[in-house]
């Protein structure tokens, strides 16, 4: 322990003797010679006080620091720790609140602890004065998170109890550090496609009128809805027929999307008041340049990513033009495995090629499920590879608009065969793809589904009251 003294005695000597030409240590050993009531370190750190003070205030006395080696102390009174930094060339002054604040974040016993990076920039501090700051005062991530003094003036009970407290709250704290990162790593990847995508859409978006099969309808019935959804459409999927026993591509696809289509309007007992047609659903067979699905299996193709992109959202548009000669469309995007961003794409796209219409309205949402209420029905839409805890969901999400409504529906694809299953207050309807075989679903015996288009008749007041099939032929 070194020698404790008054912090104002001897100051006199400092102005008298202090030498602006030489470092300061060299100061402090020069008054450490004339006078050593104080170490070199002491004489250091008056000069430093001094210095600070511009000659005129000397602060009541106070100790020493506790060694030479550790450079700091304590100011009870204060509740300040004052710490010499070579790498400030000073002396810092930290507040007691803060100091045990940084010491907790340093160490492992509540949570993962902070990086010196992280703490320099949680605490405002450069990095090479905390680095040197902890080991000063010798932290280290196995520490205790308290100060002797905080050791020292509580109880064991209590220090255990304010631990446990701390490991609760740092719990939460990660839970919606990772929650919020999730959110945001979301939103920023939806913005890229609302300020980048949608303005590329825009410029290829053709002002050519499509020619489109005329349909005739009748126009006398009870109020409905009418729910189509080719979900697994996989447009731009391969299969080569001498391979997997059928020809799938480009134009194959088309012919069954629209020919399927026409094929159940023209089952209507009459015209419905609106259409609502969930897509997006594995819509697109790839998401990205490479030609793999969101999370990169390789896919067999029959154009390039590129090609598919945009051919795709060209199909989408003629297919909502047929259906709209019927009723009002209300398209809803449910993003699949194989397309979860090319479905936003398509979704911006057609927001701006419908932003002026007003017999169509595309819903613009970057949510992999989406809800609809019409009349008595609430309605939701999801690809299937993700929550399976449907009917809670709904109940939970929209826990006002259940309530409301006497009928629950959900719609999902994904696994390509039809089945309607009736479970805790909710119908869920699992619908069909028109989509062929590739290599890999004839190699593994994924061949057995029959493939066809389904549409559901949504009374208005009674629910779901029927459903329509068109298969396709031959397959």
């Amino acid at each position: 322990m070194g020698k404790r003294c008054p912090v104002n005695v001897g100051y006199e000597l400092i102005p008298e003797h202090y030498d602006p030409a030489i470092s300061i240590l060299a100061n402090a050993r020069a008054l450490h010679k004339i006078n050593d009531i104080r170490s070199v370190k002491g004489w250091e750190m008056a000069i430093y006080r001094w210095k600070q003070s511009d000659g005129k205030v000397v602060k009541p006395a106070e100790p020493e620091p506790k060694s030479i080696s550790t450079s700091y102390y304590y100011d009870k009174d204060d509740d300040t720790y004052i710490t010499f930094l070579e790498s400030a060339g000073k002396m810092i002054f930290i507040n007691g609140e803060q100091h045990r604040n940084m010491k907790a974040a340093y160490s492992d016993m509540v949570g993962k602890g902070a990086t010196v990076t992280e703490m320099a920039r949680r605490f405002e501090m450069p990095k090479a004065w905390f680095d040197e700051y902890r080991r000063r005062h010798s932290w280290n991530h196995d520490m205790l998170p308290y100060t002797d003094e905080q050791v020292m003036a509580n109880s064991t009970d209590d220090l255990v109890k304010d631990l446990l407290e701390q490991q609760k709250n740092e719990l939460h704290t990660e839970f919606e550090r990772k929650k919020w990162k999730r959110i945001e790593k979301d939103a920023e990847k939806y913005q890229n496609f609302e300020y980048e995508i949608l303005a590329e859409f825009k410029d290829i978006i053709s002002q050519a009128d499509l020619t489109v099969t005329k349909l005739e309808m009748n126009d006398e019935g009870h109020d409905y809805s009418l729910v189509v959804s080719p979900t697994d459409f996989h447009w731009g999927k391969y299969g080569w027929v001498d391979e997997v026993g059928e020809q799938y591509d480009f134009e194959e696809a088309k012919k069954r999307l629209m020919e399927k289509t026409s094929e159940l309007i023209s089952r209507l007992p009459s015209r419905p008041e609106q259409i609502i047609l969930a897509t997006g659903s594995d819509w697109f067979h790839v998401d990205n340049d490479q030609g793999t699905t969101t999370r990169g299996t390789p896919q067999d193709m029959c154009g390039s990513p590129a090609e598919i992109l945009m051919t795709g959202c060209q199909m989408a548009r003629e297919h909502i033009d047929l259906l709209r000669q019927v009723a009002p469309v209300k398209v809803v995007f449910m993003p699949g495995n194989h397309d979860r961003m090319s479905a936003i794409a398509l979704m911006m796209y057609l927001s701006a090629v419908y932003e002026n219409t007003y017999d169509c309205e595309v819903v613009v949402s970057p949510s992999t499920r989406q809800y609809v209420e019409y009349g008595n029905n609430l309605m939701g839409f999801i690809h299937g590879d993700g929550a399976k805890n449907l009917e809670e969901l709904m109940s939970c999400e929209k826990r006002e608009l259940w309530g409301k409504c006497e009928h629950h529906t959900w719609f999902h694809g994904h696994l390509h065969h039809r089945k309607v299953l009736e479970s805790k207050g909710c119908l869920i309807v699992q619908l069909p793809s028109l989509a062929g075989h590739d290599r890999y679903h004839a190699r593994q015996g994924y061949t057995t589904s029959k493939a066809g288009l389904a549409a559901h008749i949504i009374d208005k007041e009674m629910g779901l009251i029927g459903s329509l099939f068109a298969p396709v032929v031959g397959h």
